[in-house]
């Protein structure tokens, strides 16, 4: 099942995959992460005491649930649909992961910046070839990289993600000191996704 979620990763597509157990210290030090929590689909982490200061949310009434419900069940299907906010770390084992949310518009070229319609093609080329990152614009000519095109926040490329389930698209912001804390982790630069996949 989809659900909404705020995705923080690496920049760099290039830069190496980071161990969840050191992140989620990382996390749980600087306080946007609280207690783990084992669920069916892993480990999740309750938000942390500082969460609401490291994380800026957006217009005038938001909405969102923080607290994880004591019922076991029902802590299931609340975080499996994304109905409660709280943190999940992936990482891939050697090869880069593409995530992108299931309704975004086509990536756009960034030099003509027109949209790209056999984007999804290339995407397929590339997991069956992950050197095949090449791509040509139809439009202008330009030639660069998948990691290149414009996905507008919406799709991009890593090895680790930090998932912050429950937050709809561009519903909130990481504050710039837990951008700069995960790159002193990390020695990376961090970007925002809205993804849901």
């Amino acid at each position: 099942m989809s659900a909404y979620k705020l995705l923080l990763c690496p920049a760099d597509p290039g830069c190496p995959a980071i161990d969840t157990k050191l992140l989620a210290g990382c996390l749980q030090e600087i306080g946007l992460a609280g207690n783990a929590v084992a669920l069916d689909a892993g480990t999740c982490y309750r938000t942390g005491e500082r969460f609401l200061q490291l994380v800026t949310f957006l217009g005038c009434a938001p909405s969102i649930e923080l607290d994880l419900p004591d019922d076991a069940s029902a802590r299931e299907i609340a975080c499996a649909e994304g109905q409660v906010c709280h943190i999940r770390l992936s990482r891939t084992g050697s090869g880069l992961r593409f995530r992108a949310d299931d309704r975004m518009a086509p990536p756009r070229c960034p030099e003509c910046r027109q949209p790209l319609a056999n984007w999804s093609g290339l995407i397929d080329a590339w997991r069956s070839n992950p050197d095949h990152l090449g791509w040509q614009c139809g439009h202008c000519g330009h030639q660069g990289r998948l990691f290149d095109l414009n996905f507008r926040k919406s799709a991009g490329f890593g090895h680790t993600f930090i998932e912050i389930w429950g937050i709809h698209p561009a519903e909130a912001v990481p504050v710039t000191g837990l951008l700069d804390a995960l790159e002193a982790f990390s020695g990376c630069q961090w970007k925002t996704l809205y993804v849901s996949d």
